[in-house]
């Protein structure tokens, strides 16, 4: 049987990266993938989050990388990755991949350039398995992922070698396709978070739309917005108490007109930083309406999210994954995203042939967005037995892709120098800067001590 390694196991407090871990062992083990001698490899995993996600690589060896455990964000990280980009071979020495048969590269959305450019290490550390895996000869498979925009050289060579440089890629939304500047004829497939095990469409679609879910993130936050935009962002929304947050307003909109004609709701958290916006909602909610009205479930584990998205009649969510988990047990859902979110929401429902049921946000009048996306949900309960139909579709066509990708010979006359080229002097760039960043540093702890003592009192005894 064919031995994979997956690159990288998702480790993350979000439940839906973990829904991409778990849908993507199943794929794998139905396409004939042995599981038991196969490997995933995490990145740097944060040990808080890592028991939670080897639940969801149940069945597969684990590898964490760097395998030196040197550490990320410095310089010797810049020399590291450095070092394997000058020899790839090197790092598929160091990972084991030469004891497998297949790369396979994890869905997901890490494939971009941010407009700061700041995530470039990130994106090596992304192409890495790929570059490794060509230079000791071994087919390479991309799952269905989120991939671009990319503005520079660097990006457009790797958007090319992802694309054209593997046996087989797909995308997991439209969009993606849209953005698309190679050649390569690329599939539109279903994430894996459709095919977690478990999911399963109820006997009846429903009718009614009495508990409405909802699953909310503040906007300007995220992989997209990067680490320092997020922490600020996040501190002015935590000062003002959400108060400043349109997405907040916009939630809040929506919710009270539903409990206002009747209904419930039930405030579901998929990852951490949503906890905070959706306990402030979820208290507005209450003071208003009371206890009976108002439902909060912070998950404590992935199968609990699972069944708290089952079962509710509707969704209302900017959250793709809550789209997918919740769309896969039958529930209606509409989305709402913002330009910081990236361009995933709108594929999502362009590919289940519902365009209108993504509704974006931004700067726009709060009304008018609350009025489309109670006009969007009333065309996805309507069209549920269309989308459920589509969503059985797609899994099948999505599992015979995967089948046929893995049995596809290894891409032998890509050429990945310039990738290469252009990696190592981005990497050169960044290590400048952080080698600036550190002697910064040290020369304000010098001046900070220096300070320090002189305002120490001198010792005056005699």
């Amino acid at each position: 049987m064919t031995k994979a390694m997956l690159f990288y196991g998702h480790v993350a407090s979000n439940w839906g990266d973990l829904a991409i871990n778990a849908g993507a062992v199943d794929t794998l083990r139905r396409a004939g993938i042995d599981i038991a001698s196969s490997t995933a490899v995490t990145l740097a995993p944060s040990d808080a989050f890592y028991r939670r996600a080897t639940f969801t690589l149940k069945g597969l060896s684990l590898r964490t990388v760097p395998v030196d455990a040197t550490p990320r964000g410095g310089r010797e990280e810049i020399d590291l990755l450095t070092g394997y980009l000058a020899d790839p071979e090197r790092f598929a020495h160091d990972t084991g991949m030469t004891d497998h048969d297949v790369v396979v590269l994890n869905s997901g959305e890490h494939l971009f350039e941010s407009a700061a450019g700041d995530n470039v290490v990130d994106l090596v550390w992304r192409v890495l398995p790929g570059l490794a895996a060509t230079a000791v000869g071994l087919p390479i498979v991309q799952l269905p992922a989120t991939i671009g925009p990319f503005h520079s050289r660097l990006g457009a060579l790797i958007e090319e070698f992802v694309l054209e440089g593997t046996a087989a890629a797909a995308f997991r939304e439209t969009e993606s396709r849209r953005l698309n500047t190679t050649q390569r004829e690329v599939p539109v497939l279903p994430d894996p978070g459709f095919h977690v095990p478990g999911l399963r469409f109820p006997d009846e679609s429903p009718t009614e739309t009495d508990t409405l879910g909802i699953v909310l993130r503040p906007e300007d936050m995220g992989l997209r917005s990067g680490s320092r935009r997020t922490s600020f962002v996040h501190q002015k929304f935590r000062d003002s108490n959400y108060s400043e947050s349109r997405a907040f307003a916009l939630f809040a909109a929506v919710a009270e007109s539903h409990i206002d004609n009747g209904g419930t709701v039930r405030i579901i958290v998929q990852t951490r930083s949503d906890r905070e916006i959706s306990r402030v909602l979820a208290d507005h909610l209450t003071e208003r309406f009371g206890n009976d009205s108002v439902e909060y479930i912070d998950p404590t584990g992935f199968r609990e999210y699972l069944t708290a998205l089952g079962t509710v009649d509707a969704l209302v969510t900017s959250r793709f994954h809550a789209v997918i988990l919740a769309t896969a047990q039958g529930v209606p859902a509409a989305g709402v995203y913002s330009e910081t979110h990236g361009h995933k929401m709108p594929g999502l429902f362009d590919m289940f042939r519902l365009p209108d049921c993504a509704v974006r946000l931004d700067d726009r009048d709060i009304d008018t967005v609350r009025t489309e996306l109670g006009g969007a949900l009333a065309v996805a309960v309507e069209s549920i037995e269309d989308t459920r139909n589509r969503v059985k579709a797609n899994r099948s066509a999505g599992r015979r892709w995967l089948t046929e990708a893995l049995q596809q010979p290894p891409v032998d006359d890509f050429d990945a120098t310039e990738l290469r080229i252009q990696a190592l002097a981005a990497l050169y760039r960044v290590g400048l800067r952080r080698a600036e960043d550190e002697a910064l540093t040290k020369v304000r702890k010098s001046l900070s001590d220096l300070e320090d003592r002189m305002n120490t009192p001198a010792d005056t005894d005699a």
